[in-house]
């Protein structure tokens, strides 16, 4: 599976050939796929969609860094879990959705080598969220609301090239997620935004 999720992030976040939206790049019978990368400068996540030998689908994480030639290093597994439903089976996917256009369907929490000069000896924790996406959904568009100099670049958008998706923040970040569905040359928010922080907001 490593060597999926380095191909993965080599390939980027643009599959190499047209497929439709909102499906897995290939059949889970055939074998684990890449669902989904998350690039932040020289770090790069890649998560791995597989089905067990007991039918149950597994999530599972790589995380690698770019070396000073901007090639990625060899990828590391970080964690893996039962995804809790089968994102083959539309049902499925509506059930979990409950009529909202985005949904987050696990998260985990990591400490792994930055690098950055806030990090101590360069590791810092990051919470990585795993994200369900209805079908409704054409593009998720991310806004970086976090204070300098966490920022990764204001407001970006993605097209939705798969049911689940990854979002990734490092300490002091603060993004808001936003659901776009195109709409002849426009483009139309659905939904609510989602507000992730971390660390988590207390009350």
């Amino acid at each position: 599976m490593a060597d999926i999720a380095l191909d993965a992030l080599q390939a980027g976040q643009a599959r190499p050939d047209p497929v439709a939206r909102h499906t897995l790049p290939a059949c889970l019978a055939d074998g684990p796929v890449a669902a989904d990368v998350w690039i932040d400068g020289s770090l790069g996540f890649a998560l791995l969609i597989h089905r067990r030998g007991d039918g149950l689908v597994s999530e599972e994480l790589y995380y690698s860094v770019r070396n000073r030639n901007e090639d990625w290093l060899d990828c590391e597994h970080l964690g893996g879990a039962i995804l809790g439903f089968d994102i083959e089976v539309p049902a499925a996917i509506k059930d979990v959705l409950a009529g909202v256009p985005v949904a987050v369907v696990s998260e985990s929490e990591f400490l792994i080598y930055t690098g950055r000069s806030s990090a101590v000896e360069g590791y810092e924790p990051a919470r990585v969220l795993t994200v369900l996406v209805g079908g409704t959904a054409d593009l998720i568009e991310i806004e970086d609301l976090s204070p300098a100099p966490t920022a990764r670049g204001g407001r970006f958008s993605t097209d939705v090239r798969s049911p689940l998706m990854l979002l990734v923040l490092l300490p002091g970040q603060q993004l808001r997620v936003s659901a776009l569905r195109r709409e002849g040359s426009s483009l139309i928010t659905t939904g609510d935004a989602m507000e992730l922080f971390f660390p988590e907001l207390r009350p």
